[in-house]
């Protein structure tokens, strides 16, 4: 298995909070794919879309972002060719806050993974507009863990597995209160997780898997759940 990243350089064209800009970054990604034939009836289709994104680099430490400076993000994907027509489209259009410079394509092939970190929040929906927060039930975000990422291999591979085993050993909870995304006027709540994986077959599957299309829901829509290998 591999997963194909594009690193996206951007000139920020208005200021912009840190909790609204995973959005802005989400329209300029449907305006590019939405400028492609082929990539406009993916967006169109109402399914899994495969791919996940980050947020602005370097990070602001008063988490507003500045017009007039240049910042990178992260697309990630298991399609080669969503990334590689991602880039030509990105060239071809401008948004009301970004207009791109460059991007930079690079592939990773499987490789073993002991904890993956989550770098934006991993949203899990509990019940109709209600999100998993700290103080729930725990069992019930492992469940939701654990369905959602099942859901998305049975999607990209056509195999189902045994819902009933755990990809991890340990999780742990990194935020007291859950962090707030902005996303079409209302809000979204998040939360950052350490992961601890299991060294089975599949485990190891789902992990790199994870960091080629996200954790949990919302990867596409406005990049929550991105992850990154991280330590215990």
């Amino acid at each position: 298995m591999h997963y194909f990243e594009l690193t996206t350089t951007v000139y920020l064209l208005k200021n912009v909070a840190f909790n609204e800009v995973n959005e802005k970054i989400a329209q300029l990604i449907n305006k590019a794919m939405l400028s492609d034939k082929e990539l406009a009836i993916k967006h169109e289709v109402n399914q899994f879309k495969n791919y996940v994104f980050d947020s602005l680099y370097p990070r602001e430490q008063d988490k507003i972002y500045k017009a007039g400076k240049i910042y990178v993000f992260r697309i990630r994907s298991l399609e080669e060719y969503f990334i590689t027509k991602i880039k030509e489209s990105f060239s071809q259009v401008t948004t009301d806050y970004f207009k791109v410079i460059a991007g930079e394509v690079r592939r990773y092939e499987q490789r073993p993974i002991k904890e993956l970190y989550t770098v934006t929040p991993a949203l899990a929906t509990i019940g109709k507009n209600i999100y998993w927060i700290p103080g729930n039930d725990i069992k019930i975000l492992i469940e939701r863990m654990n369905s959602n990422l099942f859901k998305k291999y049975k999607n990209y591979f056509g195999v189902s597995l045994n819902e009933e085993q755990l990809f991890f050993e340990k999780i742990k909870v990194l935020n007291k209160k859950p962090l707030v995304y902005k996303y079409k006027n209302i809000n979204l709540f998040g939360n950052k997780f350490k992961i601890a994986i299991n060294d089975d077959e599949i485990s190891q599957k789902l992990a790199f898997m994870t960091l080629g299309v996200g954790l949990l829901e919302k990867n596409s829509t406005v990049g929550m759940g991105f992850c990154i290998e991280g330590r215990f």
